[in-house]
């Protein structure tokens, strides 16, 4: 039997991912497809629109057989410790090929970005650029100048590479852009976001629209978490550094989530930066629970039938949580806390579900 991964957000699913999966299985001929899927927020730091559990069974009905939850706190990271966390969860799944969508579709293309990476002249650069206050992103696109799904394929195989995983990379030509309605048949996961009403075009029939969050909700509670904590305490939250917690109290100023944004985002700052540090913000995730935690452990959060038995093949070697609950591990407690936030928020029942089986189709 041949097993093969594939690391996905689907925020949301759409036609486009499901045009993936089945070239997935036609050219690699796999039995069986592992996801690992970032659950209630991406890597960006945007909450999902739909809920982890919800994503899942859309997830088995598109044709996943077993998905493992990439743990928010090591989804809403910096693409490099993203692709680290997520190659090391289908390294643990004893996973050997991992299948990526690709804008050039040539794998060969991150062997030769990694070597010139690992110079030390191209360390040196980024050395320079960020103490002139560019961005990571900045600082690392001006060694390795790649379109999005590439320069994030890099990342997987840099971590590959640093970990020396026995996995080989895979592509298959990306369709569309990343904000386009290029193709008839398919709209990207932004530009169906940004008009949620392409969802009945551009979407499988099973997403149903009226699960969808509005992650405007968050923005009372963001600001209730800032607006009560003291300087001394935001400077403790993990992604806080260099003044923003200062800059974090001019939420006063603003009325929504996208303005303060808007507000706290510079050169040096990203978009995408501050709203990972808004997530830790807002459910109080410090330097502290973050250092020295290691991720060692899958957890389920659904499978079909050969996804299931494909468990017991590798139970003997890898820790696998499926139902959980206070006190496994660290980052499955912050786990807990951040759905029971969630589920104060959205008045949703998502502690069941972390404290029952997982899904299965």
């Amino acid at each position: 039997m041949k097993i093969v991964g594939t690391i996905v957000e689907y925020n949301p699913l759409h036609n486009g991912h499901i045009y993936a999966l089945k070239e997935i299985k036609r050219l690699s001929q796999a039995d069986m497809i592992v996801a690992v899927l970032s659950g209630n927020f991406t890597m960006r730091g945007d909450l999902s629109i739909f809920d982890k559990f919800e994503k899942t069974k859309q997830a088995l009905q598109a044709g996943i057989d077993l998905v493992i939850e990439l743990p928010s706190v090591c989804a809403v990271q910096n693409a490099d410790l993203f692709a680290k966390n997520a190659v090391k969860l289908l390294h643990l799944a004893k996973v050997k090929e991992l299948w990526i969508g690709s804008e050039s579709n040539d794998p060969s293309l991150y062997e030769k970005c990694y070597q010139n990476w690992i110079k030390s002249s191209s360390q040196e650069k980024i050395k320079e650029l960020l103490a002139i206050g560019k961005s990571y992103k900045e600082a690392t696109a001006s060694i390795i100048d790649l379109p999005s799904n590439d320069l994030l394929g890099f990342s997987y195989y840099k971590a590959i590479k640093e970990e020396s995983y026995s996995i080989s990379i895979h592509t298959i030509k990306r369709i569309g852009s990343y904000n386009s309605l290029e193709a008839k048949e398919y709209a990207s996961a932004y530009a169906i976001r940004n008009n949620l009403s392409l969802i009945d075009t551009y979407c499988p029939t099973f997403i149903n629209r009226d699960l969808i969050r509005d992650s405007g909700l968050l923005f009372p509670h963001l600001k209730y978490k800032i607006l009560s904590s003291s300087i001394g305490e935001l400077k403790e939250i993990f992604f806080v550094e260099e003044g923003l917690e200062n800059r974090a109290k001019e939420i006063t100023t603003c009325s929504n989530l996208k303005e303060f944004i808007d507000l706290l985002s510079t050169k040096r700052y990203t978009k995408s930066r501050i709203q990972r540090m808004l997530f830790y913000i807002l459910f109080n995730i410090t330097r502290q629970d973050i250092k020295n935690i290691g991720l060692n452990f899958i957890r389920i959060l659904g499978y079909s039938k050969p996804g299931k038995s494909y468990l017991n093949l590798i139970k003997k070697d890898t820790v696998i949580f499926t139902n959980i609950k206070e006190g496994l591990h660290p980052i499955l407690d912050i786990e807990l806390k951040i759905t029971k936030i969630l589920d104060m928020i959205y008045s949703s029942s998502s502690l069941k579900q972390e404290q029952g089986k997982p899904k299965e189709i």
